[in-house]
């Protein structure tokens, strides 16, 4: 009734039986048995194996697909960028130019007033006393020694010019 397992020897090797049924016995030697459970076990491991390369292959691929995505990613965010610091760059050359155009304008306009202005009161003018203004000057003066921006000391440069035109207008 039921399986059952038990040893038998024979010519030296030793068997296993292996009952089915009440009718049939299959009997395994032990070489057989440990070649079977061999090749069982080394066909679960080689399996095993198998599918951990796949995973680790999987993975791999999943991985260098997602380094091109970015790298595709940056190399557009880069362009952009480019493009932009491009178009950027020449808007600026295009203003620094205008302002380079300008200030020779100016300068030339300017040179060509102190000129006009020169042959219309004289090489030298004199404004009489030399202290004219001179608390303005001293200020403004100091302001810049002591200042390391410039923009501080524009109100002593405002007193300064005030004071320049009130002198000039009045002589």
């Amino acid at each position: 009734m039921g399986n059952s397992a038990s040893a038998r020897v024979a010519d030296g090797e030793q068997h296993v039986e292996v009952t089915a049924t009440e009718d049939s016995v299959v009997y395994l030697s032990e070489d057989l048995q440990a070649k079977i459970v061999g090749d069982f076990q080394s066909k679960n491991l080689k399996d095993e194996w198998e599918s951990r390369q796949r995973s680790i292959l999987v993975a791999s691929n999943e991985r260098v697909a997602r380094d091109e995505q970015r790298r595709a990613e940056l190399d557009q965010k880069l362009g952009a960028w480019r493009s932009q610091n491009e178009s950027t760059q020449s808007q600026l050359d295009t203003k620094i130019d205008g302002l380079n155009s300008r200030f020779a304008d100016l300068s030339v306009e300017i040179q060509h007033d102190a000129s006009r202005i020169e042959r219309k009161i004289g090489a030298n003018p004199k404004f009489g006393r030399g202290d004219i203004c001179l608390n303005a000057r001293a200020q403004v003066s100091a302001c810049l020694k002591e200042c390391d921006n410039i923009r501080k000391c524009d109100g002593f440069v405002d007193i300064l010019e005030n004071c320049a035109k009130k002198a000039v207008t009045n002589h």
